[in-house]
């Protein structure tokens, strides 16, 4: 990825993940797949001059081709010779998704608590 945020190159993860062939992810900006909530992180992720200070993981879900997202958990390096960075992310949907219910949970199982109290 250059240094203003454009993919040069991805591997068939990014394509068997998301959906895209490579020629619709090469040459385009990150934020093109972003959604809007996600997008000041995203900025912040290709941030050359954050580079070396804010190492993350970045938590950020892009759009499939699908239209879905999913959520990863994004790393980055500076590949200073070719003024480029090499993002790389794990795909972190499940792990979000359980953590979702097991919230909804909880807040169902405290509602239910304080209504039992409260009677």
């Amino acid at each position: 990825m250059t240094f203003d945020g454009v993919f040069k190159v991805v591997n068939l993860a990014w394509t068997r993940v998301l959906g895209y062939r490579a020629e619709e992810l090469v040459g385009h900006h990150l934020t093109h797949f972003l959604d809007d909530q996600d997008r000041a992180k995203g900025l912040r992720l290709i941030n050359p001059r954050l580079l070396d200070t804010d190492a993350g993981p970045f938590e950020i879900a892009l759009r499939c081709k699908d239209r879905s997202y999913r959520a990863f958990a994004w790393g980055r390096r500076r590949v200073a010779a070719e003024e480029t960075m090499f993002i790389s992310g794990k795909d972190i949907t499940q792990q979000k998704f359980l953590e979702t219910t097991d919230n909804l949970r909880l807040y169902e199982l405290m509602a239910a608590a304080a209504r039992k109290a409260g009677n």
